[in-house]
């Protein structure tokens, strides 16, 4: 089984790159093979996993200007880096934000470019996982055209939901109007999650009786924690920076969760 998965959400700040870096630590763990793709021109998934943007001279913009140009002579090795706690990684920086007009510019194919690269790379891995920027442009798009699937990171407030609804239209849009009618929904995970609220509970409530029937909602979900927000600055995962941890636990749960919905594939 070899799976593309785009982790999306447009709204900032929902748990989107260390839920990439986490599950992606996690089946890595689990024994399968998997590499992260950083699709976010601020780097986050990169910074997490301990390197420097800036200094890295072959990115996802490298790779997809190639791609642009017709040069399809990129070594499957070409720009991947390979990290200690068993993922690989496609990085990003700010360059990629210059990809976003040259896509435009291009008339046909634009929302493509991405899959070919990634179709290339797809009998290397068990998992490869997309962590998407939090816009809706022709960057996710991309994402969304190359992805087999789609995970969705929602933090249970009012202004995630909301958003929640913007993002399942762009994705009935690819389905049905637009290049990639396979794409599927996995489901949606809640994060930064303080269960003792009432406004977790709220929310979560609206959203399940919302969407509970056609989306399938995780029964884990990720606790708030200040142990989270510092790993990404150690650059390693929750895993390493507090195996003990809450959130750790949770997405070790998530983990588990995630792989037993994975048998419908086979």
């Amino acid at each position: 089984m070899n799976r593309i998965i785009a982790i999306a959400n447009q709204k900032g700040g929902v748990g989107k790159t260390t839920t990439t870096i986490s599950l992606g630590v996690g089946l890595a763990k689990s024994g399968k093979r998997v590499c992260l793709i950083d699709l976010d021109p601020q780097g986050n998934t990169t910074q997490g996993l301990g390197y420097d943007p800036d200094s890295i001279d072959v990115t996802i913009t490298t790779i997809m200007d190639m791609i642009i140009h017709k040069d399809y002579k990129i070594s499957k090795e070409y720009g991947v880096l390979h990290h200690k706690e068993g993922v690989d990684l496609v990085p990003a920086n700010i360059e990629l934000s210059e990809m976003e007009m040259r896509l435009v510019s291009i008339y046909i194919g634009r929302e493509k470019i991405l899959s070919k690269y990634l179709e290339m790379m797809r009998p290397l891995y068990d998992y490869i996982l997309i962590d998407c920027k939090p816009s809706l442009d022709i960057i996710t798009i991309n994402a969304l055209t190359a992805a087999d699937s789609v995970l969705i990171p929602v933090q249970a407030q009012y202004y995630s939901a909301r958003g929640l609804e913007q993002l399942l239209n762009t994705i009935t849009w690819v389905v049905t109007d637009g290049p990639n009618p396979g794409l599927k929904v996995d489901g949606i995970l809640f994060t930064l999650a303080n269960d003792r609220t009432c406004n977790f509970k709220q929310v979560s409530q609206i959203i399940r009786e919302a969407y509970g029937q056609s989306i399938h909602i995780y029964k884990s979900y990720i606790p708030r924690s200040v142990k989270a927000e510092e790993a990404p600055t150690a650059g390693i995962s929750i895993y390493e920076y507090d195996s003990t941890g809450s959130v750790a636990e949770a997405y070790d749960r998530f983990t588990t969760e995630f792989l037993q919905e994975e048998k419908q594939y086979e």
